[in-house]
Formats: structure tokens, sequence, C-alpha cells
């Protein structure tokens, strides 16, 4: 896996271990013989929590991602698996450094719905896609801001994804 360059480490390596297979879905700890009773997505309950299910195939997941493309002014993001999702940004016809910021965001919109998911699950925090969107844009811009060479980014241009 590529890692990007102005994402924390933190959410690299979550991203590496999504496309490892090493994030403890429901599924994957069943393979592992843990067993936690029902394996039903916690948060849409419509099919069993897995990996490709919660980042790909969750309505709160689509939603997301549509949310995302729209604000980065560009195609709906459609993904068969985690891989191909990862590197989403290779395919799309953008400038390279666009790809690059599109690259970060695509690690850090499977970080915040990480982070959703895993709030709902043990504290019961409700999920709201425009909350999970405003933290993308939030931490996307603070990051990229204060760790690429694009220092001084306006949050005007963040509001509109003018900061390539």
């Amino acid at each position: 896996m590529e890692w990007c360059k102005w994402v924390p480490d933190k959410c690299n390596i979550h991203a590496w271990r999504l496309e490892t297979e090493r994030i403890p879905t429901g599924e994957a700890l069943r393979k592992r013989n843990v067993f936690l009773g029902d394996l039903t997505c916690p948060v849409c309950f419509s099919a069993d929590e897995s990996a490709e299910h919660l980042f790909n195939a969750c309505f709160v997941a689509a939603n997301v991602w549509n949310g995302v493309s729209s604000w980065c002014k560009i195609s709906n993001f459609f993904a068969f698996s985690i891989k191909d999702l990862l590197d989403s940004h290779k395919v799309i016809p953008i400038p390279e450094k666009k790809k690059e910021v599109i690259h970060g965001i695509v690690i850090i919109v499977c970080w915040c719905l990480w982070r959703a998911r895993n709030n709902w699950v043990l504290s019961r925090t409700p999920i709201r896609i425009d909350k999970i969107i405003n933290e993308v844009k939030s931490l996307g811009y603070f990051w990229y801001s204060n760790r690429s060479k694009s220092k001084g980014i306006e949050c005007r241009e963040r509001c509109s994804f003018d900061f390539m």
C-alpha cells in the first residue's frame, strides 16, 4: 500500500491494516475464533460486519463517499474491494497534485468511518453522516495545511476544496 505523506501515521497504519484484512470487524474476529454473538453490521443492521461491507457497501459509507466526492468535485467513488478504494486516486483523471490530496482524503474517510463505528459500538454515540463528512473536511484541511508542503491554506479554500 502506498502511504500518504501528509496524513498522520495512525491513519496510514489503519489503511494498511484495512488492506491486509487486519481490522477487527465481526467477521474478521469470527475467523480468528473470537465469537461475539451477532455479526450483523452495528451501523446499518443489513449485512454481516466485514471490512468490505463497512467501508464500501454500508449505506452510511455510501452516503459519506457521495458527500466527499461532491465536496472534492470528482465523480462518485465506486469500489468493489478495499484495494480498489485505497487505489481509487490512481484512476481519477485529475492532476497529480490533486491525486495526492484525494489519496489522503480516502484514508481519512476510512479513519472517520471506523471512528464513527467504534463510537457507536462502545458508547452509543449516534452516527450522523453530515458529522462524518465535516470531520473529514476538518481533518483533511488541518492535516494538509500543517503537514504538507502547501502551508497556509485559507478556510474558505478548504470549504470549496480549492486548496490544490
